[in-house]
């Protein structure tokens, strides 16, 4: 059953898995376009939103230490640019249960280390930025969880290996945006979601 006292909110600390950019939310992996491309792109000149009125899609794939992934989509934009592989991500995630067995909404995402400061992704400014990143620095999320999650130096320091794929084929989940039902944690199994105070 359901809590009903309202929302609960928690911290979703994790890693950029893989960033590209699609033409439509429920592209395959085939039709997934590297970021590089789009070197010099501009909203305001959105050459798929001229031709089709509707604009390229930056695709976020996000996991954070225990392996739970999720999947964004939003609307592609220039400060999207100079996002990488392996670059700290932190948002707010929603739910109406107080062990978050299942997602009620999720907010904008910050990405901590972009190069330039934070970059914000989502088509929804629904974080107050000032007070989110304050707020980060207070708790000790920005200094202490990442850095403890992720020792930054190895990671970027690390051979390339080969790749385990971090979706399987037949997860639906790859294909899901915001809204999407199957972005659930398992109950209790809440991790490094830290609860919001």
């Amino acid at each position: 059953p359901q809590d009903k006292r309202g929302l609960y909110g928690a911290y979703y600390v994790s890693r950029v898995e893989d960033v590209c950019v699609v033409d439509d939310v429920l592209a395959v992996e085939g039709e997934e376009y590297d970021l590089e491309e789009f070197e010099g792109y501009s909203m305001e000149k959105d050459e798929l939103e001229s031709v089709v009125g509707s604009p390229w899609k930056l695709r976020l794939r996000l996991a954070d230490e225990e392996g739970r992934g999720m999947q964004i989509h939003c609307r592609m934009s220039e400060d999207y640019l100079d996002i990488r592989k392996g670059m700290n991500v932190v948002g707010i995630l929603l739910s109406t249960s107080r062990e978050f067995v299942k997602l009620a909404a999720m907010t904008d995402f910050c990405v901590l280390d972009a190069v330039g400061g934070p970059v914000w992704v989502g088509d929804y400014p629904y974080l107050d930025k000032d007070k989110f990143l304050r707020t980060l620095g207070e708790n000790g999320i920005a200094d202490s969880l990442v850095d403890i999650i992720y020792d930054d130096n190895d990671y970027y320091e690390e051979e390339e290996e080969e790749e385990e794929e971090f979706y399987d084929d037949d997860d639906d989940s790859r294909d899901d945006d915001y809204d999407s039902d199957d972005n659930n944690l398992e109950e209790g199994d809440t991790g490094m979601l830290q609860k919001l105070k």
